[in-house]
């Protein structure tokens, strides 16, 4: 593969990203993605750590049961994962790949790796069901474009390692488990730490046209998902309802408290109007067993989304504070557990403006066109959703260095999370070579 040529590889990008769409599994389940990036990655000369080898398992959150992982990392072996890839990993997933291993990191790239618990479209209208790439895992599939993002690093690599003699300072590439739910970043702080330079990218979003680029996506919240729940003790609702404890009631009691906490805010609005700075949602809330029966168990999953860590923290402490009133007050257990966490982000504008001057230098595709129309690259874009690589850029720049986020362009079948979601394949192989001629200007 170091001796492909551009049509080669930019065909290679293809093949790996249909294969990765077949094998969608959620986070912290990645073991045969893992496996099979890793393979590539040692192909090409790479040393790749994996799992447990790269990441702290103490700030895993969100992890699935002990037998959901066991069960995925069987089916792994079923569909040919290799067994000494898996045996590296232990009960983790993800990898790291170091152009210059024992090199501390210049430049480190992050790539995405899981999948959504959703089914997938299997009309002949989406393209995977008609290519005879779907996905293999019924409730399971790619829908958000982390297949072709873990296809974009491995092509990365490829092209890196041609050049990998005139670059004089180590690239590394992070392959990151569970992005969705923000629960993989925190584990994985430790491998960007002292970086100059951080660069994620995603396909679609807010440019979904191919051809078109967006170097330095800002404005991402801060956010804490969190689990609360009640215990409470059950009794027959007609016989004994004073001798039960009503986890039920207490969580909606509870659910009207955090919707009547203080939104966070400052003044910072024009014309001294407060502006708001984060909010709290509950997005669900279950309990009980039977009509009949005073509810022994609820639960409730509920979010923050806040512009700082400072206000996501203050909010968080407003929580937990009511959930315990409520549950003293009722006499109820509670266990409330966070799920998933991400910091608040900006990308820095002196790289973000190099990465796109990066793309407007690029050599024109064989069609003779620019593989990215300057009317097409924009350094600044807005984003007031949540993202787990935040979280590795709050890292990074702590540190003293800069980070951006990139959105690379594509036409789109479908939503993002939804069952018919898929992009234009045929933007991977520019964004490679972006990355490549990024990786040239700034570790050369």
């Amino acid at each position: 593969m170091n001796r492909a040529t551009d049509a080669e590889l930019a065909a290679a990008l293809i093949t790996w990203r249909r294969e990765l769409h077949r094998h969608p599994e959620t986070g912290w389940t990645e073991f045969w993605t893992t496996a099979f990036a890793a393979d590539v990655l040692h192909s090409l000369g790479y040393a790749p750590r994996v799992g447990r080898e790269i990441l702290n398992p103490d700030q895993r959150m969100g992890l699935p049961a002990p037998a959901v992982l066991e069960r995925a990392r069987q089916r792994a072996v079923q569909e040919g994962a290799d067994p000494r890839w898996l045996e590296r990993m232990g009960p983790a997933t993800g990898i790291v790949a170091d152009l210059h291993p024992g090199r501390e990191p210049d430049l480190v790239l992050r790539f995405d790796l899981d999948a959504l618990e959703m089914p997938e479209a299997d009309d002949a209208g989406h393209l995977p069901a008609r290519e005879g790439f779907a996905s293999r895992h019924p409730g399971l599939c790619h829908a958000c474009g982390h297949d072709g993002h873990t296809a974009l690093g491995l092509g990365l690599a490829a092209l890196l390692r041609r050049d990998a003699t005139r670059l004089a300072r180590n690239v590394r590439l992070l392959f990151q488990p569970a992005e969705e739910g923000v629960r993989g970043a925190s584990a994985l702080i430790q491998q960007v730490l002292g970086a100059r330079r951080f660069l994620a990218v995603h396909l679609g979003l807010s440019a979904p046209e191919s051809g078109s680029l967006v170097t330095g996506l800002s404005g991402f919240l801060a956010t804490t998902k969190f689990d609360a729940r009640f215990t409470g003790r059950a009794a027959h609702a007609g016989l004994a309802p004073e001798a039960g404890r009503d986890a039920l009631q207490g969580a909606a009691e509870a659910l009207l408290a955090l919707h009547a906490l203080p939104d966070q805010t400052d003044q910072s609005g024009q014309e001294g109007q407060a502006k708001q700075k984060g909010r709290i949602n509950v997005g669900l809330l279950a309990g009980g067993s039977a009509r009949n029966i005073v509810p022994d168990q609820a639960v409730m999953a509920c979010e923050t989304r806040c512009v700082d860590r400072e206000a996501d923290n203050a909010l968080l402490a407003g929580a937990r504070a009511a959930l315990r009133r409520i549950a003293r007050e009722r006499e109820l257990g509670l266990e409330i557990t966070i799920q998933g966490r991400a910091g608040c982000a900006n990308s820095d504008a002196e790289l973000a403006q190099l990465l796109a001057r990066t793309a407007l230098e690029l050599p024109p595709g064989p069609d003779g066109q620019p593989l990215f129309a300057a009317g097409k690259i924009c350094s600044e874009g807005r984003m007031t959703a949540s993202e787990d690589a935040a979280t590795l850029m709050e890292a990074v720049r702590l540190g003293g260095g800069q980070a951006a986020y990139a959105l690379l362009g594509a036409d789109l079948a479908g939503g993002h999370h939804t069952p018919h979601f898929d992009f234009d394949e045929s933007v991977l192989w520019p964004g490679a070579l972006w990355l490549a001629a990024v990786c040239g200007r700034l570790c050369g």
